[in-house]
């Protein structure tokens, strides 16, 4: 099996195209910064000095370093002075930087200190301290505290992106006292990356957030209605740092397991109890002063929490968020967005792509059973990813193990493979300048050693792509985009799977610009966009874009892209009043226009938007929208038929939102449909949380959502002389519950709770046949049929995740897990909500118990 030799061909070639000298590209341009930015000067701590983590600030260190006091409000009146003064003074040695902050306040007594688990937002008040220690303007680390000890950190990458995935090994104190409170940050030079022949100067800031105000400053000022975030740092002088720090990190973990599940009669599979356990490691390596390498062996997930359930009638795949930590960290080096909606992109890497169900399903015979695995299991992967002289570096290696499934007709021994051996490969380069341009490549690559059982799968997966983001004189307004082409390699039925999926529908009989060849064993394509935009300004920005993806592009292999065959231009303006007045805090009006065709010149969709946004004085706030949408061409509802006449229609969608500094706050969001056959659906979810002490959460959520659709897909019928296209009417009612508690114990002791029971009936009638294609107006398409199927379902579904955290010591971590599953599916379309709720626990659960330990090595 090929192993991805093209990701790892083009990161030598983008690595040996990096200058000598490391150079960032004109960091003293003309794009740059006129005034040179504030700087604070480090004080050397000697080994008379020796500083202890006691939040005091009583060694003779603190009083020889120089504060610093020019705080400035970033919000809610940006450039104002602050309510409360706040000191920095930094200080170091060789393995560390110490930053001590003293945040002054009238009235400590109010001073808000929320007890929760690492890394989980509140509306404390918050110290942050950001250190760009490459000091490339670009990338930086983030170190939080609360005045609970609660600790954040996260890496901030392309100047104003986040990833607050990253985790690093490092300490802080603090205390408290009558002039307010005080932080004591200790930072090993070892969590951080830098350039061995620039280790005098790194970039440097200090954020401090208020909550009962809701008051954000910073030194220096890092302002809302500039551009970028790290770029607008000030700088940390003074360093005279040795070359040699530790490079090597290894957490070694082992795990015990137990899984639980309802007896199945002879079903010689049934283990239960199951008992099981495994052992792994991840490991961190400085490559470079700039570059780590990652590395996870057999890793282990058990204490991710569980996706929450879903009923998809859609053609579509659901797309879930990456959640395990192994791909979350340092995500944003691994980038290539190809659609984003509201923030949330997709592109040309999809991590849940790595270790995911296995594609193949086992043929089991009559009376038979057979033991499918869950996930595919992942043997190792390996990551690299930083900085190297003006370039952001990214690449990834993993490979997953070839799954079987086991069958049996009351005796194990027959097996089917339902997913091969498979490599993933990527990577991704980025040339980064200090006006905030950059421009990007990415390569890609999927290798599957293909057995007859799988023989349904592409062979082997290729994508790549160049993006750039230009900025213009004035920073504010930008050039973006991209172009990407994939090739995908396979078998002549594995292609004509893939021309046939919900993606492609080569197949369909009225695509006459589409060549569906089912003897194909290649398929080509390519995607791009444009756009303008204006990033940056205290009173409109705004973004102008088109986009477009042939017929033939396919990433799915490691990417995600919900359909090709698609053209689209959007265009939306924002005006924007950030400076308070009686009425508001802030207010956001948005305008938005878009509309798509696909490459046979049909229009399959035009729509605009007006949607506001208002956060009060009271810390309350709200929205709403109105969208209006046009009818066009569908050529994806009758599941690879014909292209079909789609409908008008409009809706509302509108929340509120309390304060959330209030030990019971909440919100609801909701939604209202209507379109021209008078189908409707409505959505509503209320919120509630109740935080009764410092260190316990409770939240509590309904998601309800009716729906009534006219034109609901049911099946396509084969018939003698044509394929009838089964349609019907859908009343659907969805209700879903989850809840929340989390109690922390002390910043490293957590327990966390997570359950959501989850019902969704729908009861079908009215059933039509698609008859006559496209024409006007929507309801002459159709003709009523006698349907004898009965698509009415009831699915109802409980999952749990519980899990006990505790750090006993920096960077090492013990896990108790419990997960909880059950599930269960009938024909009755009507949701009784007492009944079904309450049935839910007569439902027999699978449950998984396990002990994950893992031990922080600094070598």
């Amino acid at each position: 099996m090929k192993t991805g030799w093209t990701a790892a061909i083009g990161l030598g070639l983008l690595l040996g195209a990096v200058p000598a000298n490391g150079g960032t590209g004109g960091r003293n341009g003309a794009a740059t910064r006129a005034a040179a930015p504030p700087r604070v000067e480090a004080a050397e701590v000697t080994g008379a000095m020796a500083i202890r983590l006691d939040g005091d600030f009583g060694e003779a260190i603190w009083t020889r370093a120089v504060p610093v006091t020019a705080f400035l409000q970033r919000d809610p009146k940006e450039g104002a002075a602050p309510s409360f003064p706040s000191e920095v003074r930094v200080a170091y040695d060789t393995s560390y930087i110490y930053v001590a902050v003293r945040a002054f306040d009238n009235e400590p007594g109010r001073i808000v200190g929320i007890r929760t688990r690492r890394d989980s937002p509140s509306p404390s008040d918050w110290i942050r301290v950001v250190i760009d220690s490459y000091h490339d303007r670009r990338t930086a680390y983030e170190f939080a505290v609360n005045p609970a000890g609660v600790k954040q950190d996260r890496y901030w990458f392309a100047d104003g992106n986040n990833d607050p995935g990253w985790d690093a090994v490092w300490d802080v104190s603090v205390a408290r006292d009558a002039d307010g409170w005080k932080a004591e940050f200790r930072i090993p030079f070892s969590q951080l990356r830098f350039e061995t022949g620039k280790r005098d100067t790194f970039g440097f800031g200090v954020v401090r957030e208020i909550g009962r105000l809701n008051e954000t400053s910073s030194w220096p000022l890092i302002a809302k209605s500039r551009t970028g975030f790290v770029s607008q740092l000030g700088e940390l002088g003074g360093l005279e740092l040795p070359g040699g720090f530790k490079r090597l990190e290894v957490v070694p973990y082992a795990v015990a397991r137990m899984s639980a599940r309802p007896d199945a009669a002879q079903n010689p599979f049934d283990d239960s109890p199951d008992p099981g356990g495994s052992a792994g490691a991840d490991i961190k390596y400085a490559l470079t002063p700039g570059l780590t390498m990652t590395a996870t062996i057999n890793p282990d997930f058990g204490q991710v929490e569980a996706d929450p359930a879903v009923v998809n009638l859609t053609a579509f795949e659901t797309f879930y968020p990456e959640r395990r930590p192994f791909f979350v960290e340092s995500s944003g080096n691994l980038r290539f967005d190809l659609d984003c909606n509201d923030g949330a992109c997709t592109g040309l890497f999809y991590s849940r792509r790595i270790g995911r169900q296995p594609h193949g399903s086992p043929d089991i015979p009559e009376g038979g059973f057979a033991s499918v695995p869950l996930q595919t299991t992942i043997i190792g992967a390996a990551k690299v990813t930083g900085r190297a002289g003006a370039f952001s570096i990214g690449a990834l290696d993993a490979v997953t193990a070839e799954e079987q499934a086991s069958l049996s007709l009351g005796a194990r021994g027959a097996s089917e493979t339902v997913e091969p051996l498979t490599n993933y490969a990527l990577v991704q380069a980025k040339r980064e300048w200090s006006n905030q341009s950059s421009l990007g490549l990415m390569l890609t690559s999927t290798a599957r050693r293909i057995t007859p059982d799988v023989g349904y799968l592409p062979s082997m997966a290729t994508t790549g792509g160049v993006n750039w983001d230009w900025r213009l004189k004035d920073p504010r307004y930008a050039v973006t985009g991209y172009w990407s082409g994939s090739a995908v390699q396979g078998s002549a039925e594995a292609i004509d799977a893939l021309q046939q999926s919900p993606v492609h529908y080569y197949q369909r009989p009225d695509a006459g610009h589409l060549d569906y060849d089912p003897a194909a064993t290649s398929m080509r394509g390519h995607a791009g966009m444009m756009g303008f935009q204006k990033i940056g300004g205290q009173k409109i920005r705004f973004s102008f874009t088109g986009t477009y993806k042939t017929p033939g592009f396919e990433v799915n292999d490691v990417g995600y892209v919900r359909r090709a065959d698609a053209i689209q231009q959007s265009s939306w303006i924002q005006f924007r009043w950030d400076t308070p007045t009686r009425i508001y805090r802030s207010f956001r009006l948005n305008l938005n226009q878009w509309a798509g065709w696909n490459f046979g010149g049909d229009t399959r969709f035009t729509g605009a938007n007006v949607n506001a946004h208002v956060t009060f004085p009271s810390n309350w706030s709200a929205g709403a929208g109105f969208n209006a949408e046009g009818a066009g061409i569908d050529d994806r509802s009758t599941r690879g038929g014909p292209s079909m006449l789609s409908k008008r229609g409009a809706n509302v969608w509108y929340y509120l939102e309390s304060d959330g500094r209030r030990a019971v706050n909440g919100g609801w969001m909701g939604f209202y449909f209507r379109d021209e056959t008078g189908s409707t659906a409505w959505r509503a979810d209320p919120q509630i949380e109740w935080r009764p002490t410092s260190f316990l959460a409770l939240s509590l959520g309904i998601g309800f959502e009716k729906m009534n659709e006219d034109t609901q897909w049911v099946e396509n019928i084969a018939g003698p002389d044509a394929t009838h296209y089964v349609f019907g009417r859908i009343e659907q009612t969805t209700v879903a519950l989850p809840v929340r508690i989390n109690y922390t114990i002390t910043p490293a002791l957590s327990v966390q709770v997570y359950a959501e029971p989850f019902v969704s009936a729908a009861a079908y009638g009215g059933f039509k046949e698609l008859a006559r294609p496209r024409a006007t107006p929507f309801a002459s398409q159709f003709d009523a049929i006698a349907y004898a199927g009965n698509p009415d379902f009831n699915y109802q579904s409980f999952r749990s995740t519980n899990v006990l955290r505790w750090e006993f010591k920096p960077g090492s971590a013990l896990y108790v897990v419990w997960q909880q599953g059950r599930e269960d599916t009938s024909g009755v379309g009507r949701l009784r909500f007492r009944h079904d709720i309450g049935g839910l626990f007569g439902i027999p659960a699978n449950n998984v118990f396990l002990v994950k330990c893992s031990y922080w090595l600094n070598l």
